[in-house]
């Protein structure tokens, strides 16, 4: 018997154990081996140009017994938040044009929305075509979420303790979908629905970052529930762009 050479065997028992990997490589071509996604990050800032308005005041006084005994008096709602510069807290920051025709896998974690001491948190956000959509309940009282989109169709359900759970998911591609509460007036948030991961929400700081954005040209979108929505247009390549800054002047009538 010839002996075989040093190290052959081991070489072997290598090619054996890629043979299904390279089997399947064969059957589906070069995409049956997933490239890491790659992008950049989109970063920037939106202020309100001019005089900040006042926020709307929520008196809690015809609410249930738990709720008005968290939040005492007046409070101000969240249809604005802004530093005293400007820096404006939940604008909605989105690709608008730049990916048509372009697929993204739907991610498989949900958007909550929860209810907290009969409000929504948070107050705006955003989710992609087809994922889900949970409503969480953390008060001892009764909820109605309802939403009447315009693209999308119209939903409402009862949640009446802690821990109610309910999962909906979006059709169409709308900017934004209000979200309300049938027993509680001033209860209220908004949802962008898009057909990609594009999209981000600014901070206290008026500071966003839109993740793993891939090379193009894009037309960048803010909206906010007070103001007209602003655009840019952008071109990103393979290192990071200069970070963008928006304005908000224009007052929604």
């Amino acid at each position: 018997m010839i002996a075989a050479p040093r190290g052959a065997f081991s070489a072997y028992s290598k090619i054996m154990k890629r043979l299904p990997l390279l089997a399947a490589a064969l059957v589906l071509g070069t995409s049956a081996v997933p490239e890491p996604q790659q992008g950049v990050s989109l970063k920037g800032t939106v202020v309100i140009k001019g005089a900040i308005p006042m926020p709307k005041r929520i008196r809690m006084n015809d609410a249930e017994g738990h709720c008005r005994s968290k939040v005492k008096g007046e409070i101000n709602a969240e249809d604005i938040v802004a530093g005293p510069k400007g820096h404006v807290k939940w604008a909605f920051v989105y690709v608008k044009g730049g990916l048509e025709g372009k697929k993204f896998d739907i991610p498989k974690t949900p958007v909550m929305i929860q209810q907290q001491t009969c409000t929504y948190v948070p107050r705006v956000t955003g989710i992609m075509v087809g994922q889900d959509l949970m409503i969480k309940s953390g008060d001892p009282v009764l909820h109605i979420p309802h939403v009447n989109p315009v693209k999308n169709k119209e939903w409402g359900f009862s949640q009446a303790k802690v821990g109610d759970e309910r999962v909906k998911q979006f059709t169409a591609p709308e900017v934004m979908v209000r979200l309300i509460c049938d027993v509680h007036a001033w209860m209220e948030a908004w949802i962008g629905v898009l057909e990609h991961p594009f999209w981000a929400v600014t901070d206290l700081k008026g500071a966003f970052e839109i993740k793993k954005l891939p090379p193009g040209k894009y037309t960048i979108e803010v909206w906010h529930e007070l103001y007209e929505p602003v655009t840019q247009e952008i071109e990103v390549g393979a290192s990071t762009p200069k970070a963008m800054a928006f304005e908000l002047s224009g007052r929604k009538k």
